[in-house]
């Protein structure tokens, strides 16, 4: 069962409503946590960025004033009669175990003031946030940079998905299933149709959806690509008219990265999140039988923190993804003996892929990250930098190779995005440095093909 067989209405409630200025719309985006995290890059960065934002937006001003006015038969002199309105939301999906549970989004689009006067989106854009360093980056909680793709007319619908927004310290992180946040993210999207309707928004009959996602949104957003082309009911398709999709630094065949990140990678600092931090999400039967707390060592059980009056292990801690928490004890983690639990290591200390639990776990990554079968009917570009040790390269060109067909597909498309060449990285891992690179360059361009003027095209 998918979950837009539970229903084909999904919202719940509508959270909260803003409605901006264009100028009011600039100093919104970004979260000041967000503004505050890029001061560790380069100071100058934030109001470099704020900077941008304001030119950005005023540029197309006078483009949609004449749009509007016109298609609200004023004329061309008649000034700004548009605005931006941003709704937050609540709907239902399923969680990764299987259970109904409510979520939030955002959908965020151009409107007319005058409320009574409908509007015809040009494009629908559904975004899917990468992992993140604070709550406070969700879409719930504030704007961020897609949002910006509302300039070429375009409705902006971001899911928070199972673990942010509403549901942070209260669901485990999902993002081991691509399957399942793709569904998350259709359940969201019909909640956000369903808001557009009501205010009078539509897209336009010529009008098509673009689809963008990064870092731990990548395989979702693929995920979904697929079962858009393969599994998605009609009136679907002809709500969204899916055209094309940008996909940056997370795209994989997962289980094989997996094994490289308990063989092969070097930072232990990351590892509980990359490694550990979706099992909790899963059942006892998703796992092969095994508890989540069967694959760890003892003390991420017997480490406990009070986080908002509630004690919560260290294993929790990683799998709700509390800092304040889990880094101190990440960073002391220098080992494979740190990370997994005794009996999945081999003598010389190193994780012995062969064991039970390893290939039980292997197994689950394989069915809820499935893309074989499938090649795509609609451009897909895919970006990846060639120089991220974190999730290399390499993982991401199988998955490549496997969806195109080896190359034969021409609607898949493989793209090197290079961070060495844009950005100083200051010894941050180019994986982060690409991961937001892609994920501001993507809230200015307008289409999925326009990337292809940023990176390198490798097939």
């Amino acid at each position: 069962m998918t979950h837009l067989e539970l229903s084909d209405k999904t919202l719940v409630n509508i959270l909260s409503e803003r409605h901006y200025t264009p100028g009011e719309f600039a100093e919104a985006l970004g979260s000041p946590s967000f503004m505050e995290f890029l001061k560790g890059v380069s100071s100058f960065a934030p109001a470099g960025l704020r900077a941008l934002f304001k030119a950005t937006v005023f540029s197309h001003v006078p483009k949609l004033n004449r749009r509007f006015a016109k298609e609200c038969g004023l004329g061309r002199f008649a000034g700004r009669c548009w605005e931006i309105q941003s709704y937050t939301f609540s709907y239902r999906s399923l969680t990764v175990d299987g259970r109904e549970q409510t979520l939030s989004g955002r959908v965020t689009f151009l409107h007319h003031k005058d409320a009574t006067i409908p509007h015809q989106a040009k494009t629908i854009s559904l975004h899917t946030h990468q992992a993140f360093f604070d709550p406070q980056w969700a879409p719930l909680h504030n704007l961020m940079f897609v949002p910006l793709k509302v300039l070429w007319d375009s409705v902006v619908i971001e899911p928070d998905l199972q673990k942010w927004g509403i549901t942070h310290g209260v669901e485990y992180d999902g993002g081991g299933s691509a399957f399942h946040m793709a569904h998350q993210l259709a359940d969201c999207i019909v909640a956000a149709l369903e808001i557009m309707r009501r205010h009078g928004v539509s897209l336009a009959p010529d009008g098509y959806t673009t689809s963008w996602g990064g870092s731990q949104g990548a395989m979702p957003t693929l995920y979904f690509d697929k079962w858009y082309d393969t599994e998605a009911p009609q009136w679907f398709k002809d709500a969204l008219r899916l055209r094309s999709s940008f996909i940056v630094e997370g795209v994989s065949v997962v289980p094989e990265l997996t094994k490289y990140i308990y063989r092969d990678a070097k930072d232990f600092h990351l590892k509980p999140v990359t490694v550990v931090g979706y099992l909790k999400a899963f059942t006892k039967e998703q796992l092969g039988g095994y508890e989540p707390e069967e694959f760890v060592p003892q003390w991420w059980l017997d480490s406990k923190f009070q986080v908002n009056g509630k004690e919560i292990t260290f294993m929790d801690a990683v799998c709700h993804y509390i800092p304040e928490a889990m880094h101190p004890l990440s960073e002391t983690i220098e080992s494979y003996a740190g990370l997994v639990a005794p009996d999945m290591l081999k003598e010389d200390g190193q994780v012995d892929l062969d064991c039970p639990k390893i290939q039980a776990w292997l197994a689950c990554l394989r069915k809820y990250n499935d893309l074989s079968g499938w090649t795509p009917a609609h451009d897909v570009y895919i970006a990846h930098c060639p120089e991220d040790d974190m999730l290399p390269y390499k993982y991401a060109y199988d998955q490549y190779r496997a969806i195109s067909n080896e190359g034969q597909n021409p609607m898949a498309h493989m793209l090197a995005f290079s961070s060495m060449r844009l950005v100083p990285h200051g010894g941050m891992n180019p994986h982060f440095i690409i991961a937001f690179m892609g994920l501001l360059l993507m809230s200015f361009v307008e289409n999925p093909e326009n990337m292809r003027r940023i990176c390198k095209i490798v097939r």
